[in-house]
């Protein structure tokens, strides 16, 4: 695939794959009739508005913890990772409906730009938020909202960050990682402004910022060249100002939201709108869907799903609903990506790192799993007592059924018979690839489709989600 431009009907489809979690056939033959500016304007506002995630959350304050039995810390921490489970399951419904999708898919860029563990659901559920809140908003009060929340606070180690004993790691990653990228700062740099940074903490039970004059250092520092007595805000307003932290988010968005080939003029220009702009990110983003550079042939496929993209995905065409909740958990953690559990704080590695010999028989077998009754069995790893930590395995003889670490049966249902109704009568299998995929089919996927008329219609769409090409998007 080359430069040439899409044509309205494909430009769609590569807008829905990166702005949402895919589209469906029907929603597709209704939006083509429709220019495609109403069709990006539509996705803006309906993302205008956000409302938060919540679960019910016990909290407890530090020294209350401290005060639990062994047997009651055990219990509550139980609870904790429960609170996380919820707000992965809500989370999940969120990312495969319609209702402000653009933004929801947004806060998942985010999460893994700001990549964050927390044992305390209280601060997992404040820091998605923050991510929601500012996700189409300001991305210095996007970063101003992250670094005083919790659960970064104490995921890099700020808590402990004291006058006359400065920890580095928050600030060290503030630069590497979340504005000016590495090899734009040095160690005095990382030094100095942890020194700002000094008496940044929290309240573990309300989840509030706590600024402790007595942990924070007031003295002078010099930070890039310019010297002061610098605070913490100081210090995010000093990185905000340099053009590199533009170019910096303005590239890891290329990557995701277009493909992972960067074209550095492109970046240029999306990184001198941005800064320009203030970091306007709404502004950003409807500059880049619109552009002529986007709706380039080259960028249809040119992204491996996530898997995350691809459970939302077939959820957003199926509707499909779980009997057992968490197992929606236990399919992320299979595939290797866990909401609100990112590897380390670089976040998840995207683009071919999803895919491997194992993990792609994995993900091929995946829409006859959730929609046809297929097998799968899985086995604990040993590392959560619960059995949501689960590692899934094939089912070699493919006629058992699925049941997690603690023997129980994943059971779905789905709207299938509406997601076919919905398709036009007597569609072809070259309608049904070109409907469902962002790259034409293979020969090899040609070849092993049903002929039309031989089998089930939904059988034929089965063949299609359970091949290569639809990892794409």
């Amino acid at each position: 695939m080359g430069t040439t431009a899409l044509d309205h009907r494909q430009r769609i489809k590569l807008l829905y794959g990166r702005a949402a979690m895919g589209i469906s056939p029907s929603q597709l033959a209704a939006l083509e009739q429709q220019p495609f500016s109403g069709i990006v304007e539509d996705l803006f506002a309906g993302s205008a508005e956000w409302k938060p995630l919540e679960t019910a959350q016990r909290v407890a304050t530090l020294k209350q913890y401290r005060a639990m039995s062994e047997k009651d810390q055990r219990a509550f921490r139980r609870e904790q990772r429960n609170n996380t489970a919820e707000l992965n399951v809500e989370w999940m419904q969120r990312l495969s409906g319609n209702a402000g999708i653009l933004r929801e898919k947004m806060t998942l860029f985010w999460h893994g730009h700001f990549a964050c563990r927390s044992k305390w659901g209280l601060s997992t559920q404040q820091l998605n938020n923050v991510l929601r809140q500012h996700a189409l908003g300001n991305f210095g009060a996007l970063l101003r909202g992250v670094s005083r929340s919790p659960a970064m606070l104490e995921f890099l180690d700020n808590h402990q960050n004291r006058r006359g004993a400065p920890n580095e790691n928050f600030a060290r990653e503030v630069m590497e990682l979340f504005t000016i990228g590495r090899g734009n700062y040095t160690e005095p740099d990382i030094r100095e402004s942890a020194r700002a940074f000094t008496g940044w903490s929290f309240r573990l039970e309300t989840g509030e910022f706590v600024f402790n004059e007595e942990q924070h250092d007031f003295g002078e520092k010099t930070f890039r060249g310019h010297t002061g007595r610098w605070d913490g805000d100081d210090i995010l307003g000093f990185l905000l100002d340099d053009e590199r932290t533009a170019a910096f988010i303005s590239r890891k968005i290329y990557r995701w939201f277009v493909q992972p080939e960067v074209d550095e003029a492109f970046v240029g220009i999306m990184a001198k709108r941005f800064f320009g702009s203030g970091y306007d990110i709404e502004d950003l983003m409807r500059f880049l869907f619109t552009s002529e550079h986007f709706a380039q042939e080259r960028n249809l496929g040119a992204r491996i799903k996530n898997p995350v993209e691809l459970l939302a995905g077939l959820d957003h065409l199926f509707n499909i609903v779980y009997e057992l909740p968490d197992q929606r958990i236990a399919l992320q953690r299979a595939l290797g990506q866990v909401l609100f559990f990112p590897p380390n704080v670089a976040g998840w590695a995207e683009g071919k790192a999803w895919i491997d010999s194992n993990s792609l028989q994995l993900r091929l077998r995946m829409p006859s799993v959730l929609l046809n009754n297929g097998a799968l069995e899985w086995e604990p790893d040993g590392s959560d007592p619960e059995g949501l930590d689960a590692a899934m395995m094939m089912d070699a003889q493919g006629d058992q059924p699925q049941r997690d670490g603690k023997g129980r049966v994943l059971r779905t249902a789905s709207d299938k018979e509406q997601f076919v109704f919905g398709l036009p009568k007597e569609m072809s299998n070259d309608g049904l690839c070109e409907a469902l995929l962002a790259i034409p089919p293979s020969q090899a996927l040609r070849s092993s489709i049903s002929p039309a008329g031989q089998g089930s219609v939904f059988d034929r769409v089965l063949q299609v989600l359970s091949s290569p090409e639809y990892q794409l998007c």
